[in-house]
This record gives structure tokens, C-alpha cells and sequence, in this order.
């Protein structure tokens, strides 16, 4: 009897440790490639990436969701965008209003792939500074339109690529419908455009190598992770594994010598968090799409304060992250 009991126990034991196994692999994405650091990757400059920042955070008015007060923002990505080639602005209207997507779009109108899509929004809650949230993935994307014109030069691009500068992420009064990501991945959808994958950067410029400075939405994810800020994690629901991996695999490849690349997949209903950005549109019409994050409030403790300014980031990490998404548009050419 006693046998019987201790071989059950061993054969629950053995079940239990199966499933979180298999639980760590899905939750985590466990990618075995060396870290890297290119020498051949284009430089970002921190400098630029903060005079990034400090215009849209400082200097323009607050990019509170309103016509009137996201006009100067508009006109300052138009021009700034401008030497990278032809920013084509998609128009719609929201509660009478009128509001602007930006595009930005790179690559030989040969290639017959589905689409690279790259985002960001550049309004804010509340009409805050928003350096963080979400003026580094702003400037993050203004550096990679930078690299992907001169990529394009070179004869480099071999897949298309659009960037995208979204307004009324942050909007409490809009619907999902009228978020600026909504309509672009709307207009992809009508227009019969197959999309590879729909990459958000949803602030990409806090970080802290101090210990507890990293937080998580459930107890014990701290386990799996590490408890320090000090990385730029890959996240989304459970339909985008491969594509998580994907983007993983070319960042830890790239920039994980110098900055840790962490990732999760996880239903959206149990971690907070997950869906809490433009990716959610393109999952919401059928289209892959993954958020790369410093975490956000899960880190960052400024997140939709009048603290959340630009001396607070590190441009040097920022511009890894930059150096790193556009390794993996160079990686998916090869696809």
C-alpha cells in the first residue's frame, strides 16, 4: 500500500513539474543563441534620441488628444520626418475632430511579402509630458526611419517596411475603433494588405539596474525574470509565440550583450497588461503583433504623472533598443 502511494506520488510529481515546465517555456520563450553585440550595426546616438524626447515632451505643447493640441506635434513629426523621405498623413475623424496617423513607408514596392509594420503613438494622457510614455518610442521610431532611409540607399531593404506614428492611444474618451492604430490596421485590412507582423514600442526608455526596481502584474513572475529594470522585454498574447521568439532571437543576437532581452506570452485576460497598447488593434483584426516595453508602470513609477520627464531616461540603453528592432527588420528580409 505504502508503495502505492509513494509511486502515485511520484507520478503526480512528475506530471506537476512536466506542466510548469511547459508552463516556463510558453510563459518566457526561451530563446539558446548567443548574446551579440554588432560592431557592423549603425550608430544611434543617445544625443539625438534626447533631443527627441525633450522637443515633444518639453518644448511642443502637451499632445493631449484634442485636434488643436496635437496640430504642432503633427507638424513637428512632418518636418523632422521630411529627411527621411515623404510622411504621408492618414486622416480620420473622432467626435467631430480631425486626427492624423503618420506614415512612413521603406522597401522595394516589389517585394510581394507581407508587410513589416512598426509603431508608435506620440499623444499623451492627460496632456502630461509623456517622456517615457510614449515620447521614447517616438523618438525610437524617428532614429529607425533615420537607418531604414539610409538602409534604403544602400541597396539594404529587402522587404517592405512602414513605420507609423499613431494619435489617440491614450485617449479615455474615443472607443478602440478610433484609436489611430484601430484605423491603420483597418485601412491594411481593406485594402486585402497580409501583414508578417506588427511590432509596438510602447516605452522603450526607463530603466534601473537597482534590485526591486522591477515589478510584475502576478506573484512569482519575479522568479522566472529578474527583479532589477534593467532590461527591454518582448511581449504579447498566446496566438504570437513564433513571432515573439522571432523578435527575441534577433534582439538577444544583436544587443544582448549589453542589454538583457526578456519576453512573455500569456492570455490577456489573466496578465495585466498584456493588451495595453497599439499591438491590441491588429490583434483585434486578425493580424500578429507583439510590444516591445520597458514594462511601463510595472517599472517605470512616473507612468502617467508630471514626472515622467525627460532627464529620467537612458538614451544610451534607448539606443540599443533602436540598434536592435532595426536588426530584426534586416533578419525578416531574409524570411
Amino acid at each position: 500500500m505504502r508503495t502505492r502511494v509513494v509511486n502515485r506520488l511520484w507520478s503526480f510529481g512528475g506530471v506537476l513539474a512536466a506542466l510548469l515546465l511547459v508552463l516556463w517555456f510558453g510563459v518566457t520563450q526561451p530563446v539558446w543563441t548567443a548574446n551579440h553585440k554588432h560592431s557592423a550595426l549603425p550608430a544611434v546616438e543617445p544625443a539625438a534620441l534626447r533631443a527627441h524626447v525633450d522637443m515633444l515632451s518639453v518644448h511642443l505643447p502637451g499632445r493631449r488628444g484634442t485636434e488643436r493640441d496635437l496640430a504642432p506635434t503633427v507638424q513637428w513629426l512632418e518636418s523632422t520626418l521630411s529627411q527621411y523621405g515623404m510622411p504621408q498623413r492618414e486622416s480620420y475623424l473622432s467626435a467631430g475632430q480631425q486626427f492624423h496617423n503618420l506614415l512612413m513607408k521603406f522597401g522595394p514596392d516589389t517585394d510581394k511579402r507581407a508587410l513589416l509594420v512598426i509603431g508608435a503613438h506620440y499623444d499623451t494622457a492627460d496632456g502630461l509630458p509623456g517622456a517615457d510614455d510614449n515620447a521614447s518610442g517616438v523618438a525610437g521610431l524617428i532614429e529607425l526611419a533615420r537607418l531604414l532611409a539610409q538602409a534604403e540607399r544602400q541597396g539594404l531593404l529587402k522587404r517592405r517596411i512602414e513605420l507609423v506614428f499613431y494619435t489617440l492611444e491614450e485617449s479615455r474618451v474615443q472607443a478602440q475603433h478610433e484609436m489611430g492604430s484601430y484605423i491603420h490596421a483597418d485601412g491594411l485590412r481593406k485594402a486585402g494588405e497580409a501583414v508578417a507582423l506588427m511590432l509596438s514600442l510602447e516605452m522603450i526608455g526607463y530603466f534601473s539596474d537597482a534590485a526591486g526596481s522591477q515589478r510584475f502584474p502576478l506573484p512569482g513572475m519575479a522568479s522566472l525574470y529578474t527583479d532589477r529594470g534593467n532590461f527591454i522585454a518582448v511581449i504579447s498574447n498566446l496566438n504570437n509565440m513564433p513571432a515573439v521568439r522571432a523578435v527575441k532571437r534577433s534582439l538577444k543576437r544583436s544587443i544582448g550583450a549589453e542589454l538583457p532581452v526578456y519576453s512573455l506570452n500569456g492570455p490577456e485576460r489573466l496578465i495585466p497588461g498584456i493588451g495595453a497598447s497599439d499591438h491590441r488593434s491588429y490583434w483585434a483584426l486578425g493580424y500578429p503583433a507583439v510590444m516591445l516595453t520597458d514594462t511601463a508602470y510595472m517599472r517605470n513609477l512616473a507612468y502617467h504623472t508630471a514626472l515622467d520627464t525627460a532627464e529620467r531616461l537612458d538614451y544610451a540603453r534607448m539606443a540599443l533598443v533602436v540598434q536592435g528592432v532595426y536588426q530584426w527588420v534586416l533578419d525578416s528580409a531574409a524570411d
